[in-house]
This record gives C-alpha cells, sequence and structure tokens, in this order.
C-alpha cells in the first residue's frame, strides 16, 4: 500500500545540490544533494485527498518551488554550462563548475503511478512515483501529507 500524492508534497531531485547559484567551485564529480521542493498540484482535477488537490501521472504542469539556496547540478543543464565556461574562461583554463537556479521542466508523465485507482482517467500517483526531469535529474517524492490515505 502506498500514499496518494496531493498538493505541497515534498519531492526531491537527484540533480539539486547545495550550492549557492551563481558561486564559481573548482570542478567535482557532484556536490552534496539540496533541500527538498514542494510539489504544487494544480486543482484541474477536481479531486481532493484529506481536502488537497491531489495528482495523477498527467500532472507535470504543477509547480515544483526549490528553496533559493537550492542549486541544479546537472551537466545537461544549458545555464549550468554557459555558467561553468564562463567561470572556466574567467579561470584562465582551470575547470570550474557554477551551479544554477534550478528551474525544472518536465517532457514525460510520472511513472509507475497507481494502475488501480484512476484520477480524471489517468493512473493516480503515490509515494513511490518518479519523475524524470529534462535537465537529467529524478524527482521523488520524500513525503506527502496524505499519510492516512492508502491506495493500492
Amino acid at each position: 500500500m502506498a500514499n496518494p500524492i496531493v498538493n505541497a508534497s515534498s519531492v526531491k531531485c537527484s540533480m539539486s545540490c547545495s550550492l549557492p547559484p551563481g558561486v564559481p567551485n573548482p570542478k567535482a564529480p557532484s556536490y552534496p544533494v539540496g533541500l527538498t521542493a514542494q510539489f504544487l498540484v494544480p486543482p484541474v482535477n477536481r479531486v481532493n485527498v484529506g481536502g488537497v488537490p491531489a495528482a495523477n501521472i498527467m500532472d507535470t504542469t504543477g509547480k515544483v518551488v526549490f528553496p533559493p539556496s537550492n542549486s541544479c547540478q546537472s551537466q545537461t543543464n544549458p545555464t549550468v554550462i554557459a555558467a561553468s565556461n564562463a567561470a572556466t574562461v574567467a579561470a584562465v583554463g582551470t575547470p570550474m563548475f557554477v551551479a544554477a537556479p534550478c528551474i525544472p521542466l518536465f517532457a514525460s508523465p510520472w511513472t509507475p503511478g497507481c494502475t488501480t485507482c484512476m484520477l480524471a482517467g489517468k493512473p493516480m500517483l503515490n509515494n513511490s512515483s518518479k519523475l524524470m526531469c529534462t535537465m537529467g535529474g529524478t524527482l521523488e517524492v520524500v513525503n506527502t501529507a496524505a499519510k492516512t490515505v492508502t491506495i493500492p
């Protein structure tokens, strides 16, 4: 049994980091994972769980709100690439890494979802669902407010 994903559930991206955005650092393979974000579910499905909007696998247009101190460290993120290249040039060729503010983009639905519990004709999200970011990270649920409700 799992818990449904509802508005203001906590999520974390595998490419988020706790480096301040725009601060050059010597290049390293990875940095400490950043803070959790809030997933804001759009109320388009018109179904509430525990009094708040519930999500299905197609709810990728909702906002993922990261704290301002959180950054993206994906080396496929164009903003990270541009800032890191500029810092490397400024450091006279010494490879530098510059984290950028996280602006997540999602091109595909959440997976796997709960195929036995439909919401607006699509599988409902549960706390084992994951979402791929086009910048290379994977968003996963850390905590949901709907802990008193279970779905298969």
